[in-house]
This record gives C-alpha cells, sequence and structure tokens, in this order.
C-alpha cells in the first residue's frame, strides 16, 4: 500500500519483484506437467510488459508481439537441437531436443506465464499515472482484499454446499455470495468516497465485475495447481503460499477496472 501510494517508480519497482516471482513460479507449475517453458526469457518477457507500463514509448502490444516471436524462434531452435552438427553445441549447455508439438506447448506456457503475470500487472502502472490513477488502484486493490475476506468469513461460519470440489475443495457456494456481496458493496463505497466520476448505476456494475472475477482469478489459479498437482504455487509467504497465490485475484481485478476506467469514464 505504501508503493501504492508513492505511485512511480516505487510502484515499478513493487511490480517488476512480483512479477519476477510470480513468473518463475508459474514456469515451475509448469515443469511439473512436463512443458519446458524459457525461464529466463519468459521473466524478461515479464519484466518487458512491466517497463511498458512504466513508459509511453515501450507500447505493451509491440512488447506482446516481440516476445512471442523471440520466445517462438527459440523453442523453435530449441526443437532443432537434434541435428548432428548443433547436438554436440546444445548438449553441453544441457539443452535436450523436443519435437514441435512439445516446443510448441513450451512456447504456450512461456507466453502465458509473461502476460498473466507481467501484462496484468503492467496495467497497475498504467492506470496509477493517470489522473485519478492512485484512487482507481484503491478500487481494485481494497475491492479484492474485501472480496477476498468475505469469502472466507462467510465460507468458514455458513459454508455447507461446495462449490467447485474438484477445482478447490474449500471453497462454498455461500462463502462465494459472501464474498461478492462484501467486494461490491466495498466497491460502491470506494467510487464514492473517493469521488470518482462514476454514477451510482455504474459504481453497482463496477462492484459486481470486481466480486465476480476477484472469485474467478482464484478459481484459476486453483485450477492450475490442481492440474501441477499441488496445493500452493510456492511458499515464499509461510501460511500463505507463493506470489501466485496473493495475485491470483487481483490480476484478474485490474483487468476489469483499468478497462471499465477506459471505457466508461474517459
Amino acid at each position: 500500500m505504501a508503493a501504492v501510494w508513492a505511485g512511480l517508480p516505487w510502484l515499478s519497482l513493487l511490480a517488476a519483484i512480483l512479477a519476477s516471482l510470480g513468473a518463475l513460479e508459474f514456469y515451475r507449475l509448469a515443469e511439473r506437467r512436463e512443458a519446458r517453458p524459457a525461464v529466463l526469457l519468459g521473466i524478461a518477457w515479464t519484466l518487458a510488459f512491466i517497463v511498458s507500463g512504466h513508459r509511453d514509448d515501450w507500447p505493451a502490444p509491440w512488447i506482446a508481439l516481440g516476445g512471442a516471436a523471440v520466445v517462438f524462434s527459440w523453442h523453435q531452435l530449441r526443437r532443432l537441437a537434434g541435428l548432428p552438427f548443433l547436438e554436440r553445441v546444445f548438449s553441453k549447455v544441457g539443452i535436450t531436443s523436443r519435437g514441435f508439438n512439445d516446443a510448441l506447448v513450451d512456447w504456450v506456457y512461456t507466453a502465458a506465464g509473461a502476460i498473466y503475470i507481467g501484462w496484468t500487472l503492467s496495467l497497475f502502472l498504467v492506470l496509477r499515472r493517470e489522473i485519478d490513477g492512485l484512487e482507481w488502484v484503491l478500487v481494485a486493490i481494497l475491492g479484492t482484499f474485501a472480496t477476498d475476506i468475505g469469502a472466507l468469513v462467510t465460507g468458514k461460519a455458513l459454508g455447507r454446499r461446495l462449490l467447485v470440489p474438484h477445482i478447490s475443495p474449500g471453497k462454498t457456494w455461500e462463502g462465494a455470495i459472501g464474498g461478492f456481496l462484501l467486494g461490491a458493496g466495498v466497491v460502491l463505497a470506494l467510487t464514492s468516497w473517493l469521488e470518482l466520476s462514476v454514477s451510482v448505476w455504474r459504481g453497482v456494475v463496477l462492484g459486481v465485475l470486481v466480486g465476480i472475477s476477484a472469485q474467478v482469478g482464484d478459481l484459476v489459479e486453483s485450477m492450475i495447481k490442481r492440474a501441477s498437482g499441488v496445493k500452493d504455487a510456492g511458499s515464499i509467504i509461510p501460511g500463505h503460499g507463493g506470489i501466485l497465490d496473493r495475485l491470483d485475484s487481483v490480476v484478474f481485478v485490474i483487468l476489469v477496472v483499468y478497462h471499465f476506467s477506459i471505457w466508461t469514464v474517459k
């Protein structure tokens, strides 16, 4: 919250650290599924997205296209590592040949990690630079916190019916409804309290979107972890898990809040 209040470049530094660690966790999950993402290139691509949120001369679409081309070329070069004249060179640095389908899957995982973490967090920086940027970022973060707290408290107190037990066995319909109501209510209150140029009905719409997207983000990350056979994405935060376990809801909410502010206010 101190970095959010201080703005750039402090928020940029925090976003870069979180994005790097989050991307690393994502790629480690991919490796548990026998994929071979280009970890270092993926983290570099992730950080390029963060820079694009800090500077106007690094447009995100060009970062996406350039990164996709570079990473795709690397994975295709790796696919050719089995050729006689390349095999000896690649084997010395521990790189083994991959088939075309495997190389394509590796590329998809590398791209997914950079976009999932890097591009979404870069939107925080873009939004923070706007005139009412601090207020909008607070709506995104506090709305997410409220949704998580509402779901946790309501779920523990009233939870009976499981929401999606095959993805996240601890989540209940009662908790989801409680999280949705508290998150939507807090967002509506914040748009008024922070004096954003948002009508009441638009505040209601934003609250509904945040209450839903925060929980969808949580479920998506749970699905990724379940597919990789782990409970937590990492262990860097004792008692909570990894960076992805803390950012799963936030990265979905910022997508909603950023585009809502662009499409409905400006």
